[in-house]
Formats: structure tokens, sequence, C-alpha cells
């Protein structure tokens, strides 16, 4: 589908919805997963707890066909255990009980449910941040954006990868990069596309940026020959 925005729109959005990404990127289940589990990630950093950790990397797994939906069905049984474990929703233990409404969306077998977890990492910074609560949820999806950017890259500007840039020491970084999720390395990466021939100023320039950066980046995908989308 293509998408009812322009790329100026798409460029200024504020809002997640003004990407949409329902119609731009309506096939690219894989990256909805990863994107959602991204922003689980983001609110796992105010409530720590290896469960949590735990069932994202699942996630990411299932997203990329490494585990089951029987496997992953199996792993989701720990958050009916953490919240049987919490208190009241909207108590203190509120965040957790956002974070845990996130990891289940983001790991759930239908893949349009992966991006509700973005929402759900909203209100966990929001619950952490009150009164300043609706400021907190802008200033989160505003991160998310990023998020967004990062791994369903600008539709309107597509970038070929030729595959002879695809190099042994390239294939390797970004193989490296991806599974261990150091993405400080990109930089090294972008330099060893250079060496192979690269001069595709889009590409460079997206590893040699701020960030951040996740599994699912775009470029890293186009590196690394992931044509699952």
């Amino acid at each position: 589908m293509k998408p009812r925005i322009t790329e100026a729109q798409w460029l200024a959005a504020k809002e997640l919805n003004d990407l949409d990404l329902y119609r731009s990127a309506w096939r690219q289940h894989r990256r909805w997963r990863l994107f959602g589990v991204a922003c689980c990630r983001r609110a796992m950093t105010l409530a720590r707890d290896p469960r949590f950790d735990i069932l994202a990397e699942g996630a990411e797994r299932f997203a990329d066909g490494g585990v089951t939906w029987n496997e992953m069905k199996a792993a989701r049984r720990v958050l009916a255990a953490v919240r049987r474990e919490l208190g009241d929703e909207f108590g203190p233990d509120e965040a957790k009980h956002n974070i845990l409404s996130a990891l289940d969306c983001a790991s759930a077998k239908n893949p349009l449910d992966a991006l509700s977890a973005a929402q759900h990492g909203q209100f966990a910074f929001a619950a952490v941040s009150r009164p300043k609560f609706e400021a907190a949820r802008r200033k989160e999806e505003q991160k998310q954006l990023t998020l967004a950017r990062d791994i369903f890259g600008n539709s309107f500007r597509p970038v070929a990868f030729d595959s002879c840039w695809r190099t042994a020491d390239v294939r390797g970084l970004a193989r490296a990069i991806y599974e261990d999720r150091a993405f400080d390395r990109l930089p090294v990466l972008a330099d060893a596309l250079m060496d192979a021939g690269c001069a595709e100023e889009p590409l460079i320039d997206h590893w040699r940026g701020r960030g951040p950066h996740v599994r699912g980046c775009w470029v890293l995908d186009l590196a690394l020959g992931n044509t699952a989308v």
C-alpha cells in the first residue's frame, strides 16, 4: 500500500500514527515485532527483572524465526506469574504492569499486536512521572519515533545495496553487532562498508549518526542480507 502522507509529513511526524506504518509498512511484520520489543526494552529500564529480559529476547528470536510459537507460548507463562506477584495495577507497581502489557503485545502470536507495545511503554514512563503523566508519555513517544525510523527507514527514499559490498568482513561485523546488540560498533561497520566500495551516503551516515539503533535497523538488515521484514 502507498502511504497517505508525504515525505515532509513523515519527517515532521510528532506521533507514531503520523508515520502511517499500517500503510507504508503493512507487510513488515518482523519489523513491527522488533519495534515493539525495542519499546519494551526502553520501558524495562524502569523496573529490572531478569524474566523481562528473557521474554524480550524470546520475542526477538520469535521475530527472526529462531523459536516456534509453541516455544514462545511457553515463555509467555511468565507474564501471568509476574502479574500475580504484583500489587495494585494503579499503585506503586503501575509501571511494571505497563511493562508486562507491553511485553504481552510484543510477544503475541499476531504481529499486528506488537505495535501496541509502544503505547504501554509510554504509559510506563508516564506512570513514574506523575503528576506530569501526559508530558512524560509524549516525551517517550518522541523516543519511540526515532526507534521506528531506525527500523522502518524512509520508504520515500529506498536505497539499493550492492551484494558485492557484503564482504566477509561486513557480514561478520554485522552479525556480531546484531547478536550482541553492540550498536556502538556501527561506525566500524560503516568503515568496512566503505572499504568494500560503498559510497552511498544514506547508508554510511545512518551508521555514523547518533542513533539510537536496535535490532531490525534497516541498514543493518541490508548488510546482513536479511530479506525478511
